[in-house]
């Protein structure tokens, strides 16, 4: 087949005419380009491998023309599409924003598109979810934690396509997991406000029956009250939804029933942002009448007055490394180990 060719710098063709409600198709996008279609759909699939020139004249056709690729077609006759499937329990807040910006930049950087879901905390969402998403034949799958109804593993299962879990360190991984510890980050916190000096050391905790991520954070706190000797009162587990405003009705509540407690460790950033307000708002000073400290070290932590100690969570590199085995794994050529540990840090600031 030969390729026609244009002199540099010659006008592209107009743009055909069309019944008015038709659709722009591959040939049009071709012609216009001085193309052939087989160069349009190298070009959609894989655009490394058609020259910066071409690819330029083909882009331009398609905003010329209005052409839009049908991906459902593409992948039916592939039995793979170039997107990405990602389920975070919520983006209303940053705790996620970072690892959720990582993977989507990583993904576009390879030519692959990000589909979203949000989970709101619950395995059941996650697996309704699921449900719909496989049907359109993602390339790959990322969820966040390792908590998962049979019916979830059966899909993912079934799918055969590569699944990244995210934000955790879970012991047997559906495929490979990109996380950390979340307990031996809770213990290690538990353990530093004990060694500065706190002894009397509440923790706030989520009430997600089905975030293991949560309830490993509760067993590491546990395990530091344990092994440090401090009382084991079950009143300083204050369990509540989550939400700054939550943060604010667990510190309330310490100040009113707890008036002993000299820390308050929240297992997350937004729970600690509004009991360190709370506190405030209550005449009382942080650090020196009671600490605050929170997880996962959001850019807010750090501009809050005091700011704010806390776990730093490697949100980003969390997603750059997770999208990165996917589409290795996508390719055939992962192979690294099951489960990758990103590591977490105390990052001590002036709250506690």
């Amino acid at each position: 087949m030969t390729i026609k060719s244009r002199k540099p710098g010659s006008k592209m063709a107009r743009p055909p005419a069309r019944a008015q409600g038709s659709m722009a198709t591959m040939a049009d996008v071709a012609r216009l380009a001085d193309v052939t279609t087989m160069t349009v759909s190298r070009a959609l699939r894989t655009p490394d491998k058609v020259s910066p020139e071409t690819l330029e004249r083909i882009e331009k056709a398609i905003r010329m023309c209005g052409f839009v690729p049908n991906y459902a077609a593409r992948s039916l006759s592939s039995q793979r599409s170039q997107v990405i499937v990602a389920l975070f329990p919520t983006m209303m807040n940053s705790v996620f924003s970072g690892t959720i910006q990582a993977i989507s930049k990583y993904l576009s950087d390879n030519h692959y598109h990000l589909l979203l879901g949000e989970t709101d905390f619950d395995i059941h969402k996650e697996e309704d979810l699921l449900s719909g998403f496989v049907g359109w034949r993602p390339a790959g799958i990322v969820i966040t934690g390792g908590a998962h109804t049979s019916r979830t593993k059966e899909l993912l299962a079934n799918s055969e396509v590569p699944v990244v879990e995210v934000w955790n360190k879970p012991r047997y991984p559906l495929d490979v997991s990109v996380g950390f510890s979340n307990a031996q980050a809770s213990y290690e916190m538990t353990r530093s406000l004990h060694g500065w000096g706190y002894r009397r050391i509440a923790f706030v905790k989520i009430d997600s029956p089905h975030n293991d991520r949560a309830r490993q954070r509760l067993e590491g706190y546990r395990r530091a009250v344990a092994e440090l000797g401090l009382d084991a009162d079950s009143r300083l587990e204050i369990q509540v939804q989550f939400g700054m405003h939550a943060g604010s009705e667990a510190m309330r509540h310490i100040l009113t029933e707890l008036p002993d407690v000299d820390a308050v460790f929240c297992s997350s950033d937004t729970l600690a942002v509004g009991a360190l307000m709370e506190a405030q708002r209550n005449s009382r000073k942080v650090p020196s009448d009671i600490a605050v400290a929170g997880f996962g070290d959001v850019e807010l932590a750090a501009e809050l007055v005091p700011s704010l100690t806390t776990v730093h969570v490697p949100r980003v590199e969390i997603g750059q490394r997770a999208a990165s085995i996917l589409l290795e794994r996508i390719a055939g050529r992962y192979e690294g180990p099951a489960v990758v540990d990103c590591g977490f840090e105390i990052v001590r600031r002036e709250s506690a």
